[in-house]
């Protein structure tokens, strides 16, 4: 039984279109992963593809033309833009479609990601021996980096979300011209690429030296000068030997066991009001009402970023909350009881272990926490089913 993504594929091939899988998808495949993300190159314009998917999305500054997500899983249509007419049509097409990928690889921004499987063929298709750099894990572009960075002008993001996404090393031709800042582009106010990039980035495995990368392209401060500006922020050594707040906070993504958007982007900004309660400093409270104030900060950065009114709410939870769980023992059971029925409280309580971790901090509150969260809930399912009022 094939699933609901590998559907498109089939329905694009049923309909006389080509169905490629090629960049993230192919990568993961070559690499014995499962893919979660689908991009499907194909002859199939917008029209076309709008007749056969009803819940098809279009959406302007973004890499692919089309998206739609199913299984939990999003599939990104690549409409081929090769002429037709340059290369003698045979029966089955063949050789027009081999040049059309070509003609696509050619246009990539990473050479791992110019190798194409063929859906209805069963066979991939390698036309600049990518899969070279894929067995070697290296990081480089089709083309010189500086041609690479006037035709993707956000390069340095694109090239930190590759490497949160593999673990791969970048080229050092490639590194040495990102440390130098190319061409300065402006990130402050993101378009729905730099975000989807910025997300992605923020969801996948390795997203801690993603970050440094970022930050190391002297990028992040323009993507998220709420968080860079944790660098002045010191911090008390004998709780946080990672030092300032901003590596304070890239230590906790690195405790992060299952990473969601509303959890990630909360441990990116719980600590971000340090920076405004530094100067109201008092005596055992070095960041008096911190929490709040993040809370605050967060509502501007995630408008910024275009969340849903939800995951706001969500993330503004987490935020103003995390501090909450080390007085676990002392919350008045009112309290404690409207924490855990919240839906958000999950990632409440694994944001917490994450910020716990990540220094010098007992985790006996967490592990308190957790217990009495496992024992509320089963009250709750017995008082459901009547064993007790």
């Amino acid at each position: 039984m094939i699933s609901k993504t590998e559907h498109c594929a089939r329905r694009l091939l049923d309909h006389g279109f080509w169905a490629y899988y090629f960049g993230e998808t192919t990568r993961e495949m070559l690499m014995r992963k499962k893919p979660t993300e689908f991009h499907l190159f194909t002859n199939a314009d917008l029209i076309q593809i709008s007749k056969l998917f009803s819940e098809v999305v279009f959406r302007k500054e973004c890499d692919e033309q089309a998206f739609l997500t199913r299984d939990e899983n999003t599939v990104h249509f690549f409409i081929s833009d090769f002429p037709m007419d340059r290369v003698v049509r045979i029966p089955g097409l063949l050789e027009v479609e081999r040049q059309a990928c070509i003609h696509a690889v050619n246009c990539c921004l990473f050479r791992i990601d110019g190798v194409f499987y063929d859906c209805k063929r069963k066979i991939f298709f390698d036309p600049l021996d990518a899969y070279t750099d894929i067995k070697n894990g290296t990081i480089g572009t089709v083309q010189t980096p500086q041609e690479a960075a006037a035709r993707y002008p956000t390069i340095a993001l694109k090239t930190a979300r590759v490497r949160a996404r593999t673990g791969f090393h970048v080229e050092k031709s490639l590194m040495e011209f990102l440390r130098k800042g190319p061409a300065s582009f402006d990130y402050r106010n993101p378009s729905c690429s730099i975000i989807n990039d910025f997300i992605a980035l923020l969801l996948s495995q390795w997203v801690y030296e993603a970050l440094i990368l970022l930050d190391e392209f002297k990028i992040l401060d323009q993507i998220l000068p709420e968080l860079s500006v944790l660098k002045k922020v010191n911090q008390d050594k004998d709780h946080h030997p990672e030092g300032n707040g901003f590596w304070h906070t890239l230590e906790c993504v690195k405790f992060v066991k299952k990473p969601n958007r509303a959890l990630m982007m909360a441990i990116l900004l719980h600590d971000t009001g340090k920076a405004i309660a530094l100067s109201d400093r008092e005596k055992h409270k070095p960041f008096p009402n911190h929490s709040s104030k993040s809370g605050k900060i967060a509502r501007g950065v995630l408008q910024r970023f275009d969340f849903s009114p939800g995951e706001v709410e969500e993330i503004q939870f987490l935020v103003r909350n995390h501090m909450i769980l080390n007085a676990i023992d002392r919350l008045p059971e009112a309290r404690l009881r409207k924490l855990f029925l919240s839906p958000y409280f999950p990632n409440l309580l694994e944001l917490y272990r994450a910020d716990l971790q990540s220094g010098y901090h007992s985790a006996e509150s967490y592990y308190q926490a957790s217990r009495s969260y496992r024992e509320f809930l089963k009250k709750e399912r017995m008082r459901r089913e009547g064993v007790y009022a």
